[in-house]
């Protein structure tokens, strides 16, 4: 489902006339982490690892990797278990590819794509968006990439 809903929003964009972007290595989120994600294998939140208040997965992401640093802050698109709709998320992930989730420990996701940033990419106070949201973090990974 969500491999689906991110070639339907590729497809799309492909349409669209990009003049202002052309130069630009990524036209969207979508083709970004089409490029440069992958994906994930759900898991179970670790009893070390305290679950977080839901829709804040950005600031519970980066908290978590604060607090246990050999997670890596992981943001892309995920879907919740029995959701039919993928969503913008983020998430810590192991060495190993798996995913801790402190937002969605109740919830649990079936699905998760995304890219591991680099550790000066996070989400800042006071707003806490996801980089791949905010416009001044986001424009500046599409025009010159990661």
């Amino acid at each position: 489902m969500l491999l689906d809903w991110l070639e339907l929003h590729l497809a799309l964009e492909g349409r669209l006339d990009h003049d202002g972007t052309a130069s630009w290595k990524h036209r969207s989120v979508y083709e970004l982490v089409a490029a440069h994600g992958r994906w994930f294998i759900p898991a179970a939140l670790p009893a070390e690892v305290q679950a977080l208040p839901e829709r804040q997965c950005f600031a519970n992401a980066a908290a978590t990797e604060q607090e246990h640093p050999h997670l890596a802050y992981t943001e892309g698109f995920a879907v919740a278990d029995g959701s039919p709709v993928p969503t913008a998320h983020a998430w810590c992930t192991d060495a190993n590819g798996y995913v801790i989730d402190p937002t969605w420990s109740d919830l649990g996701g079936s699905a998760y794509l995304g890219i591991v940033l680099p550790p000066p990419l996070r989400p800042c106070a006071p707003r806490n968006w996801g980089v791949l949201e905010a416009p001044d973090s986001l424009y500046r990974l599409l025009r010159d990439g990661l």
